[in-house]
């Protein structure tokens, strides 16, 4: 999969309109200099991606960013969740599966480029809330 991932053209389903396309094809570039959301800014000397993504005519001007990341628009959908861990809206197909680390080749990730990962860090919340309370 991880192969078929970086080897093969995408395959975008014809019903989906032209900005969706596109927005995808940015998104799934397997070129990181010329995927959206990943551009540099040599004179700004810094990621301009973000800008990127905002101005694609997929997202503009349907989105109001600013009215987004202060929490003032309501989702289109929000599931009702029994629990913090409810699964119920995921097919069981899927959550009955083994996990599974791909690619099988231990090396492979070794040899990929990780210089669009510099200075990032993400530590899922909920794993820091266990800790400490262990």
């Amino acid at each position: 999969l991880f192969q078929v991932i970086l080897e093969q053209p995408i395959r975008i389903p014809r019903s989906l309109t032209v900005k969706a396309k596109n927005v995808l094809e940015g998104f799934l570039n397997k070129d990181p200099r010329s995927r959206l959301g990943c551009r540099y800014d040599p004179i700004l000397g810094c990621q301009a991606g973000f800008q990127d993504i905002c101005l694609h005519p997929f997202f503009y001007p349907a989105i109001d960013w600013q009215r987004l990341e202060s929490r003032q628009i309501v989702p289109p959908y929000k599931p009702i969740l029994t629990e913090d861990k409810d699964l119920s809206h995921f097919d069981p197909q899927f959550t009955n599966e083994d996990v599974v680390l791909t690619p099988e080749d231990d090396e492979v990730l070794a040899r990929i480029q990780q210089s669009e990962f510099e200075g990032f860090e993400y530590v899922n919340p909920l794993i820091m809330t266990v800790e400490g309370n262990v």
